[in-house]
């Protein structure tokens, strides 16, 4: 009630007086009071998820089961095999199909054998220790 005197009585001021325009005195008797209100800001919707992307291994093995699994890292654009030294790791990563990561021009690590070999005998040597 207190904002619709005051209203009211700013509007008559308005009018009074020679200094404002017109064109502002018709604006301000034409907004109602609730246009003061602080609004909300709405929410964001949640990012659906990628279906070709998982965050487990065991989900991507579920989905592909004829395929071969990999890390793909979403950064550098580059997919890298079970058995790597860099497979699973990593922040910017997530387990795909083979066919998947090669359909949305992922690359495979340069030489991905050696790789392997080199992971393969760290872990013997961490073994035998």
């Amino acid at each position: 009630m207190k904002l619709q005197h005051l209203s009211a009585a700013l509007l008559a001021l308005t009018l009074s007086s020679a200094i404002v325009a017109p064109s502002f005195a018709a604006a301000a008797a034409a907004t109602p009071a609730a246009t003061t209100a602080v609004t909300a800001k709405p929410k964001m919707a949640a990012a659906t998820p990628d279906p070709k992307r998982f965050k487990t291994e065991a989900l991507a093995a579920t989905a592909c089961p004829t395929d071969t699994v990999v890390w793909a890292n979403t950064k550098s654009k580059i997919f890298h095999l079970k058995g790597t030294a860099t497979y699973g790791k990593g922040k910017n990563g997530v387990y795909m199909c083979e066919t998947d990561a090669t359909a949305e021009k992922f690359n495979p690590t340069k030489k991905p054998e050696k790789v392997v070999a080199a992971a393969a005998a760290t872990t013997t040597t961490t073994k035998s220790k």
